[in-house]
């Protein structure tokens, strides 16, 4: 096999990974983890010290996946001919991904202010926070499975 054809296939497989990290990871706290706390604890105390203990572990994956998808994406990018820069809209595959870029910059900034929001201590039993930070989940699954269907139809029209 070609040398470059290794590198990029590693490159694609790595921005795929981190993409399954970050939104799988939110799948699952939406669909599965928080239906299943709220029917077996209720809201309360402890639903809410489970999430905050799962949210925390799982901050490391998206931060991770968020350095990783940038780094990947930036040198799937340079490969692409299609691909006419950030945020440009050009033909229809630059204009796809600049969306999904968007797209993108709205779920890092939902995710960092969960982090420093709901990351203290302190902000562990105060009422309302639990639900804003599901709602928030909730919402950044909704945009990553926007951003991978938007990932689709770029792939094909290339």
């Amino acid at each position: 096999m070609e040398k470059q054809l290794i590198m990029m296939g590693l490159v694609r497989f790595l921005h795929e990974l981190f993409t399954v990290l970050w939104v799988g990871g939110l799948a699952f706290m939406s669909l599965t983890l928080v239906p299943s706390l709220s029917k077996v604890l209720g809201d309360g105390e402890k639903n809410k010290e489970m999430m905050k203990m799962v949210t925390r572990r799982h901050r490391i994956w998206i931060y991770l996946s968020m350095v990783g998808l940038i780094v990947t994406g930036l040198l799937l990018g340079r490969s692409s001919p299609s691909f006419t820069g950030f945020l440009h809209f050009d033909n229809l595959y630059s204009a796809l991904t600049a969306v999904k870029h968007l797209l993108i910059v709205v779920m890092v900034v939902i995710a960092l202010f969960r982090s420093i929001k709901f990351g203290k201590k302190d902000q562990a039993g105060k009422p309302g926070k639990h639900r804003v930070n599901v709602i928030l989940i909730r919402v950044n699954f909704a945009l990553g499975v926007v951003v991978i269907l938007l990932s689709a139809f770029a792939a094909a029209t290339r």
